[in-house]
This record gives structure tokens, sequence and C-alpha cells, in this order.
């Protein structure tokens, strides 16, 4: 039941960051460089903190995009 609840709202958080990563992604911004503007930009982890670079890599392979 919470399994359902967890990947739903995983899956809206998702669509909403996606477009955001893919246009920083056409930008050549690497992991580091994906953490820090997503912060700068005021754009919270699925789970309300900050970017690092772990959670920029999960959510890569999420969203099954690639970075250089």
């Amino acid at each position: 039941m919470y399994g359902k609840l967890r990947n739903s709202k995983t899956a809206i958080f998702d669509e909403k960051v996606k477009p955001v990563f893919e246009e920083l992604i056409e930008y050549g911004f690497g992991y580091s460089a994906l953490a820090n503007a997503l912060n700068t930009k005021g754009i919270p982890t699925r789970w309300g903190q900050h970017w690092t670079i772990d959670s920029v890599r999960q959510t890569l392979k999420r969203l099954d995009l690639k970075t250089l």
C-alpha cells in the first residue's frame, strides 16, 4: 500500500523535474553542476532536501538520463 503511494509521488516529482534536468544537461552540466544549479534555483529533492551528487545520480538513473 505505502509502496504504491511512494511510487506515484515519485512519478509526479519526476515529471516535474525532468524538463529541468534535460535543459541543464543540454548545457553540458555534470553531476556537481546539476546539484549546484538545482539548489540555486530553489528546487528541492523529492524528500525536500538540498541536492547532492548522489541524489542527482539517483534521479538521473530513475529518469533514464545521462550526463557528461
